[in-house]
């Protein structure tokens, strides 16, 4: 893929604003230096990429699909819809064109990011299991315990 994508730079005559840099260790350094992340992928889970750009408060422009959604949530970053270049380039425009909201919906993402704390997901996970815990339904006979059936028999 690699040299596919410095091909392409070239033959569109972007060679020279386009870094190509293969397996880097330093990347918070890279995030922190950069104007803005961009992820316009069709499809993720929880897109890490995303967690550590707002944790460096990086704003971020991410299409409009679950996990990014759910991160950007609440003016966190930018969305666009899948496929619309228009739309990217729009909010890259704007990125540039308001460097201080840009910085403030940084510090918004890494705000956002506390909900995502490991301190905090434990505890969260806690108080459902205590929940599911105390407010367990009747199982049969009294046990607490629910049958298991294998299936594959």
């Amino acid at each position: 893929w690699t040299q596919q994508m410095q091909d392409l730079a070239s033959a569109l005559g972007i060679k020279h604003q386009v870094h190509f840099l293969g397996f880097r260790r330093d990347i918070p350094t890279l995030i922190q230096a950069s104007v803005a992340t961009l992820l316009v992928s069709e499809q993720e889970g929880l897109p890490r990429s995303v967690m550590e750009s707002l944790c460096l408060e990086t704003p971020v422009i991410g299409t409009n699909i679950r996990g990014t959604r759910d991160l950007l949530a609440g003016d966190s970053g930018l969305l666009v819809e899948v496929g619309d270049i228009k739309g990217i380039a729009q909010a890259m425009t704007w990125v540039l064109d308001h460097p201080e909201d840009a910085l403030a919906m940084g510090k918004r993402g890494r705000e956002h990011m506390s909900a995502y704390d490991l301190q905090n997901i434990l505890e969260l996970h806690e108080a459902l299991y205590s929940e599911a815990i105390s407010d367990r339904i009747l199982t049969p006979l009294g046990t607490g315990l629910w049958p298991v059936y294998n299936d594959s028999m």
